[in-house]
């Protein structure tokens, strides 16, 4: 059978904008994580608050109760807001064309297949029941956060970890978020985006909610020639050569399979009234969603780039509660705050006059000290009483 072949160069293309996108947006996350640790000047909240899941875990409390949870921020919602734009129009965009994690797992399963040539498939039996389990975490996790009245899953984040890999944190705070990082990335070298497709609560919960999407991957079985190079393409490795449209909640609309058809307008990304829309197209309208709420939040003051220090923190609402006080705040800036005397802090964690100057994590992990972050929250509740 004849067929017109589809042009290389568009699809060449189309595949490197993707990556170079994916690559802009893990680099910017990376480099803000890289300021909130080590950034003495203009400081940007933590990784949190720049996590669209901490909108979902947070809104239950905001609406009970009218606060947030702690170390979630405005930017948590504005980014939610962003995703679910993207939802609307391209379904799991956000997963397959812009979130970091994945990207992560992408780069580790490129450097498993130059080794490996190829990867291997999870038995079928154990797939369809794994993925069940970002699902699982969604529910957990949310309902969790919501009784506990906190960020429950902080500890298990993978992402949150990556952020404080360099971090004296690390092995205190996220030992099982760091496990579940390796494992992912490790895994991925085998198995494509492992924690995306098993274990991702964003996930379990954009694939509840992605029949909305107006557009999706539709295939022309008339032109196809079955050749499969759209199922080997496919990262969450669904079966598109069988269907007439994914109609899968786990396609995360990164559109590779179209990126990797041989045949001209056989995949394509098309609307409820068929009209098409090119891979790149769809990307960097995703993108551009993103830019602009995020401009429009920053804007308005709904998006906050620069965290506030303790000293600001207190002039603005006219106390300190010892749960903010956080180990890349320094004894000083505790002191100043709550008023309490240098001598105290000195006499109390055997602390230098260099210490004192120093964030609290770095004394506190220093060999031979006997304190961490919540003795200092602790002492300082007491002296307030």
């Amino acid at each position: 059978m004849d067929y017109v072949k589809s042009d290389g160069k568009v699809r060449r293309t189309s595949r490197t904008t993707r990556l170079i996108v994916l690559l802009l947006v893990l680099i910017a996350s990376t480099f803000l994580g890289i300021m909130h640790q080590y950034s003495k000047g203009c400081v940007p909240p933590g990784v949190d608050a720049f996590c669209p899941f901490g909108g979902i875990e947070s809104a239950l409390s905001f609406i009970a109760t009218g606060t947030m949870l702690k170390k979630i921020a405005w930017s948590s919602f504005t980014l939610l807001l962003a995703v679910l734009l993207t939802v609307v129009l391209f379904r799991r965009s956000f997963c397959g064309n812009l979130c970091p994690l994945g990207t992560l797992q992408e780069l580790f399963g490129k450097i498993g297949k130059k080794i490996l040539g190829k990867q291997a498939a999870i038995p079928k039996s154990i797939d369809r029941v794994a993925r069940y389990g970002k699902y699982a975490m969604f529910v957990v996790f949310v309902a969790l956060t919501y009784i506990l009245g906190r960020l429950v899953i902080r500890p298990f984040d993978p992402w949150a970890a990556y952020h404080h890999l360099f971090s004296s944190d690390l092995f205190t705070e996220f030992s099982i978020g760091f496990g579940i990082l390796a494992a992912s990335l490790v895994g991925s070298i085998f198995f494509d985006r492992v924690f995306c497709k098993y274990l991702c609560p964003m996930g379990g919960f954009l694939g509840l909610i992605h029949r909305v999407g107006i557009f999706r991957v539709r295939r022309n079985d008339t032109s196809c020639i079955h050749c499969k190079a759209c199922d080997r393409s496919c990262p969450v490795n669904i079966r598109i050569e069988q269907v007439e449209q994914v109609q899968s909640a786990e396609c995360i609309n990164c559109n590779e399979c179209i990126n990797a058809c041989p045949v001209k307008d056989t995949l394509e990304v098309s609307g409820r009234k068929r009209g098409t829309l090119k891979p790149t197209l769809v990307l960097l309208f995703s993108l551009g969603i993103f830019l602009v709420v995020i401009a429009t939040a920053s804007f308005t003051g709904g998006f906050e780039w620069k965290m506030k220090s303790m000293i600001e923190h207190v002039d603005e609402t006219g106390t300190l509660n010892p749960d903010d006080i956080l180990g890349r705040h320094t004894f000083r800036e505790v002191s100043e705050s709550t008023g309490i005397k240098k001598n105290l802090f000195l006499e109390q964690f055997d602390i230098s006059e260099e210490d004192f100057d120093q964030p609290i994590k770095d004394s506190a992990h220093r060999e031979g000290s006997r304190f961490d972050t919540e003795s200092v929250r602790q002492f300082v509740r007491e002296q307030l009483e």
